[in-house]
């Protein structure tokens, strides 16, 4: 089957050219519609207007198909519209203002699908950023709760502990109130006993002989009814050398204030030849004997602390009198009352 290549339709039974170049098939009427009849003078070697040579003066008009005498059947070519064909116009060349349109278009339409694109693109990134925020607003919502709880309850332990501060220190103080009151209760206990230091120990030895005997030295009338109970106490410091002290309990608190009167008062009028075992027929080496008043533990440790205070700040007086501990730096100044150990901490 041959078509014409200059309108595309096939040729029935028609006179046709053959191009001798290109060997396409042409109506003769398409060729003389171009280019009339003098063109066709020579059909032997003849050519197609695309296969002939150029000049300066030829123009490029494509040969144009025969309207008139033939219609335009191709499926390529032809249009129905509701059963009718339409025809195809010929081609005709594009000016520079359609060109410009048509770019104008093209332009506008890739702008949309550019525009479509992007607004397509950030939606999708922004439907994942708010969902993002979403997470992090419920995180923040979730330690939020969590703070406010951990918040309220910090608030209650805090009120728990000014409480508790506030019971503690009524606690101390009344722990404190009542150590006193219990120290001045073992005081009160002690106030007809006597301590007896640095006395020698001996196998089978007669307190309260002793102690009789003492009270001969230092000639003080002491009878063997005015002694309740004389004992040897366990030592405080178990490396300690020196002999276990005597506490002889007397049967008032009168008899022990004479007792221990007249040993001070030996001890005052005998400077070189105090209180010691010798002068109790206590055989051995001589050791010095002290008879001092029987503390409570609590005294008995702040006259220890007020004696070794003393040394480190030159105080040159410490005594005991009914139990209460005082100091004295030299015969012109006045004398401290050692209450506990703060007094004993604020001496200068």
């Amino acid at each position: 089957m041959k078509k014409c290549n200059a309108c595309l339709s096939v040729i029935d039974n028609e006179e046709s050219l053959i191009c001798s170049k290109c060997y396409q098939h042409y109506h003769e009427s398409c060729i003389q519609s171009t280019f009339g009849s003098a063109s066709l003078t020579d059909i032997t070697n003849w050519m197609c207007p695309d296969c002939q040579p150029r000049n300066e003066n030829a123009d490029n008009t494509p040969i144009r198909p025969n309207l008139k005498s033939k219609q335009i059947r191709d499926e390529n070519v032809n249009r129905r519209r509701g059963g009718t064909v339409v025809n195809v116009q010929p081609l005709t060349p594009i000016t520079v203002v359609e060109v410009r349109e048509i770019v104008k278009s093209e332009i506008k339409d890739l702008l949309k699908h550019l525009n479509d694109t992007i607004a397509s693109f950030v939606n999708i990134e922004l439907k994942s950023i708010k969902e993002d925020i979403s997470q992090v607003k419920e995180s923040m919502s979730f330690l939020n709760d969590k703070y406010e709880s951990f918040k309220t309850d910090l608030t209650e332990k805090f009120n728990t502990l000014t409480e508790l501060r506030k019971e503690n220190s009524h606690l101390k103080s009344t722990v404190q109130d009542l150590s006193t009151r219990i120290n001045s209760m073992e005081q009160q206990a002690r106030a007809n006993n006597v301590e007896i230091q640095s006395l020698p120990e001996h196998k089978g030895e007669n307190l309260v002989s002793t102690v009789i005997n003492l009270s001969k030295v230092i000639s003080c009338d002491i009878s063997e009814n005015q002694i309740h109970h004389a004992t040897r106490i366990a030592k405080r410091d178990t490396n300690s050398k020196r002999p276990k002290s005597i506490v002889v309990q007397f049967n008032s608190p009168r008899t022990r204030d004479t007792f221990l009167a007249a040993s001070i008062m030996y001890n005052k009028a005998n400077p070189n030849e105090k209180l010691n075992s010798n002068l109790l027929g206590i055989g051995g080496a001589k050791e010095n004997v002290y008879v001092v008043e029987h503390l409570s533990p609590t005294n008995k440790y702040l006259h220890a602390a007020a004696r070794k205070k003393a040394k480190e700040l030159n105080y040159k007086f410490v005594w005991v009198r009914r139990g209460r501990i005082f100091m004295r730096k030299s015969e012109t100044s006045d004398y401290k009352y050692i209450r506990d150990l703060e007094t004993l901490d604020s001496l200068s």
